[in-house]
């Protein structure tokens, strides 16, 4: 009897005091609510109140804290230009280079003569054969004092093929560089492009949060009214601890990233970089009217590590030729100057003059010279076949760019219409669910909706973008100008 004048009661001071439920969860929940976090959640969730930059100012600011961290802002033209100047691939490259050209020019200067000076004294005391014969007893210090000139003129010709093997290193390592400054561009684009996908993905699994939080209080109000049940309230803290999970394993992927970026730009490891963009917007980057065969065309001339390939190639070619040159005679010429004697007969000058000509037929008789020219022609058919491969791996590596960038293109448009659809279900699903059409697993499934679509369509942009710079640098062509090409950052 006292239960069934206790529920009167209670249904009694409802009515009185509300004119019906949702009037009162609406006022349980303004009454809980923390004023200024009810402001900043609103602002994100769609209040005009708030401008687009000050939501993200907003959320920024709440990371910053949350990371202990004061951001240091950049964007996509400010990373490609320190990654330039200060990536140590790049660094080493440059290192491997200026070495080349070094060796290039030793192998030049190869051809002139050697000069030396040789200065000898002795002093003789004992006995000494004279003619191999007789013994006679002597003191005496001998003194040689020459200036030599030795020349091998040509090497039997080995000299040209060395320098021209110097050379095409050279070349080279100068290809090599260029290749590695275009492998930095995409690593930058790549690295940027993931460390803004982490932050978008951070501010929509923010925002998720925001909400769940919204709906657990939500929840609490119908459950104290009477109207909702215990398992609504528990499912929806367990959404809360689920959503913050997911936020704080982003937030963990964001810092990943920010060292990834700066270890490519070159910069200390631990610069918490960050975006200054708020939103990423696809970019075509390739002409659209090329189609797989003229990219490819456009890879094999282009392509910096195709013409590194071609020079070590050349390098290897003149190695082994240079072997033919063992049956050339080889010519020595000599020229000493200077003065012979003793300490008792002084000095007197000597100068002498010789040409040496030796005729080989080869080293071992020949047989070295032939077992050298068949493994150096099988180094040089190894490298022809790495040319080869280098060249369908490119083939290969266009193909999935460019279809990479056809299926992101087509995704993005579908996952435009998913954002849309998702905002409305789940303004459809609480409106329901408050009219007692739906329950709490309706706007929960909604809002599951929303943040995949959410997370869809930022991953469908960064495929997009990263495809079309890789699709530059498949084709050779990558660099600054063509990565920025209609790029805008408010930075």
């Amino acid at each position: 009897m006292k239960i069934i004048i206790l529920i009167i009661i209670f249904i009694f001071f409802q009515s009185v005091c509300f004119a019906d439920v949702k009037d009162y969860i609406e006022a349980y929940s303004l009454y809980f609510d923390n004023k200024s976090y009810k402001f900043i959640s609103d602002g994100l969730k769609g209040n005009k109140t708030l401008s687009d930059i000050e939501k993200y100012e907003i959320l920024d600011y709440e990371l910053e804290e949350e990371l202990g961290l004061k951001f240091v802002y950049t964007d996509l033209y400010e990373c490609i230009k320190l990654a330039l100047e200060g990536n140590y691939e790049i660094k080493i490259s440059d290192a491997d280079v200026l070495n080349a050209f070094w060796l290039h020019k030793n192998a030049i200067v190869q051809i002139l003569p050697e000069l030396y000076y040789n200065y000898d004294i002795s002093n003789l005391t004992g006995k000494y054969l004279i003619g191999g014969i007789l013994a006679a007893s002597e003191h005496e210090v001998p003194i040689q004092s020459f200036f030599f000139m030795e020349w091998s003129t040509i090497n039997q010709g080995k000299y040209f093929f060395y320098a021209a093997a110097a050379k095409n290193i050279l070349k080279a390592a100068r290809y090599n560089l260029e290749y590695t400054k275009d492998e930095t561009i995409l690593n930058t684009v790549n690295a940027y492009y993931d460390l803004l996908s982490s932050k978008m993905q951070i501010e929509v699994q923010k925002i998720n949060l925001y909400d769940r939080v919204e709906q657990l209080k939500y929840t609490e109000a119908r459950f104290e009214t009477g109207i909702g049940t215990l398992y609504d309230v528990k499912r929806a803290q367990a959404e809360v601890a689920g959503a913050q999970q997911e936020y704080t394993n982003t937030v963990n992927t964001f810092r990943l990233e920010q060292a990834k970026l700066a270890n490519v730009i070159g910069i200390d490891i631990f610069t918490p970089i960050y975006p200054y963009e708020i939103e990423v917007d696809k970019r075509k980057l390739v002409n659209e009217n090329f189609n797989l065969e003229k990219l490819y065309k456009q890879a094999v001339e282009s392509r910096e590590d195709i013409k590194a390939k071609l020079a070590e190639i050349n390098v290897y070619r003149a190695n082994r030729s240079a072997n033919y040159t063992d049956i050339i005679p080889a010519i020595n010429i000599m020229y000493q100057n200077g003065h012979v004697g003793t300490k008792n007969t002084g000095l007197s000058p000597s100068n002498t003059i010789s040409l040496d000509v030796r005729v080989s037929l080869g080293k071992n008789m020949l047989a070295g010279t032939v077992t050298q020219i068949k493994a150096d022609s099988a180094a040089l058919k190894k490298k022809k076949i790495e040319l080869e491969n280098l060249k369908r791996q490119i083939k290969e590596d266009i193909l999935n760019s460019y279809y990479d960038s056809l299926n992101a293109l087509k995704k993005i448009d579908a996952a435009k219409v998913e954002v849309e659809a998702a905002d409305v279900s789940l303004d459809l699903s609480l409106e329901n669910m408050k009219a007692g059409d739906a329950t709490f697993l309706d706007v929960i499934a909604s809002q599951n909706l929303k943040v995949k679509s959410n997370l869809n369509l930022i991953k469908n942009m960064i495929e997009y973008n990263k495809a079309q710079t890789k699709l530059l640098f498949d084709t050779g062509v990558i660099s600054p100008k063509n990565v920025l090409k209609d790029y805008r950052t408010r930075f």
